[in-house]
């Protein structure tokens, strides 16, 4: 439990680069919906996710915490808002729809 704040300031870090890649993303989506295109935004949000893994990886041993627990929590951190950030742009892009149109019966179309 020593490494408990650790991982934990190491998950609130991770949390802040998935919104930054979150904001990214979004902002290259909206300029690829006018024309533009989403060249460098992948490759910005690899750079900056593989950047906080490589930190934490090199400064945890100047911490008094374990670098296996500070590797995890920030994996944790960038991983779980990950889904929710996904769910947000899936929305965005869909127009705020709730599920799918329903799909049409066995039979009504002419094929079978």
């Amino acid at each position: 439990m020593d490494s408990f704040p650790g991982a934990l300031i190491a998950a609130l870090s991770g949390a802040a680069v998935a919104y930054v890649n979150y904001r990214i993303t979004k902002r290259a989506a909206e300029k690829a919906g006018s024309g533009g295109t989403m060249t460098t935004a992948p490759l910005l949000r690899m750079l900056l996710s593989a950047g906080l893994l490589a930190a934490v990886y090199f400064i945890g041993p100047l911490t008094p915490w374990d670098r296996v627990w500070l590797l995890a929590g920030a994996a944790v951190g960038l991983t779980v808002p990950l889904f929710v950030f996904t769910a947000l742009l899936v929305r965005q892009v869909n127009g705020g729809a709730k599920s799918d149109p329903p799909s049409p019966e066995k039979g009504s179309d002419r094929h079978g």
